[in-house]
């Protein structure tokens, strides 16, 4: 019911914007001066004819956690502390001076290593490393965004609403574990896990947010909503350990609930001049309400939260081309990680049928 409501409510935003305001055109300028617009000028959306192409990398530092009661563990302490890959690709065209469509896209590698291990049985003593690798293109995200209707002056509001399409190979490999024989009665294992990233599900995500500025000074909040249309399916991994040190597997299916995720996020924006911003801003990420399957039962996930703070820059480096950089530092959370995350991306505009 929640979900049609939503859509229901997306729907009659883009039912009363294009009667009035269809074939309306804010007073755009000529090509350079929208391509230099400095960000505190700039609306929500492209421009319409714009063509924008951002390209980034995260790395990400996982040396802490917060657990459920809120506390920080030091993850490096106990061996298993882990870094971050992610390569993040975006593509935004302006149909109109208030309507935009676009796409994203990421790649994301990590691997977390859990503490190690040693135990003794009657006949030998082993030693157990264990690895989960997450390695693998994400899902293709599509979305519409509209803005108000008219040219931006001193504040601007914006709705979007997309889906995110399970394009992704989400079921894990077979796990690769080995097992090394150090002496008689001494063994290492290496228990090695190949996880893909994806929702393997339908992932619908609506997003509201506002820009006010205030001569060299910009304020901006958003909030979006994600959640699943309908629960998944994936394998689960089984090893046995043979007589011959080897690994036999078998997969076996289970049932699962992406969880419900809202994210909220604000900001403000200094521009001393027009090639440069700088800005601080903070984010809070809720996720809840998702299951699990374990043998034939289910088990709502842990509940996730987690504030961070944002500071960073922006640098016009040319007319079509602007640098991003950004440092993710994180404050508080339950059942989190907290990863210090460094952001920098390239954004690419131009106006490829406008003379």
């Amino acid at each position: 019911m929640r979900k049609k409501v939503l859509i229901s409510l997306l729907m009659m935003s883009v039912t009363w914007l294009f009667p009035a305001y269809g074939q309306t055109d804010s007073g755009q300028g000529d090509k350079y001066t929208l391509l230099t617009m400095p960000y505190i000028n700039r609306p929500l959306n492209t421009y319409r004819g714009q063509l924008q192409v951002n390209a980034g990398y995260r790395f990400a530092v996982r040396s802490r956690s917060f657990d459920a009661d809120g506390n920080k563990i030091v993850l490096k302490d106990d061996g298993n502390s882990s870094v971050l890959h992610y390569y993040f690709a975006e593509v935004k065209y302006g149909l109109t001076s208030f309507m935009e469509i676009g796409g994203e896209f990421y790649y994301m590698k990590r691997g977390i290593r859990d503490e190690t291990v040693s135990y003794v049985s009657t006949a030998n003593s082993y030693t157990v490393n264990n690895l989960k690798e997450y390695k693998g293109p994400g899902d293709l995200y599509l979305y519409t965004s509209l803005r108000l209707p008219f040219e931006y002056r001193w504040f601007d509001v914006g709705i979007s609403g997309g889906i995110f399409l399970p394009t992704a190979g989400y079921k894990p490999d077979q796990p690769s574990h080995t097992i090394t024989a150090e002496t008689a009665d001494l063994y290492t294992i290496n228990y090695h896990f190949n996880n893909k990233n994806g929702f393997g599900v339908p992932v619908y995500m609506i997003s509201a947010a506002a820009k006010f500025t205030f001569s060299k000074f910009a304020f901006e909040a958003g909030f979006s909503f994600r959640d699943p249309l309908k629960e998944g399916t994936n394998i689960r991994w089984d090893q046995e350990l043979t007589m011959l040190n080897t690994f036999e597997y078998e997969n076996k299916p289970y049932l699962y609930l992406p969880d419900r995720t809202m994210l909220a996020n604000a900001s403000i924006h200094y521009q001393p001049v027009g090639w440069f911003n700088i800005y601080l801003g903070g984010n809070y990420m809720s996720m809840q309400d998702g299951w699990t399957e374990y043998y034939g039962l289910k088990y709502r996930n842990p509940e996730m939260q987690l504030f961070s703070i944002e500071p960073g820059f922006e640098i016009q480096i040319s007319p079509t081309l602007i640098l991003y950089q950004v440092a993710g530092i994180p404050l508080a959370g339950r059942n989190a990680d907290a990863s210090l995350n460094f952001f920098t991306s390239l954004r690419f505009n131009i106006f490829p049928f406008r003379k």
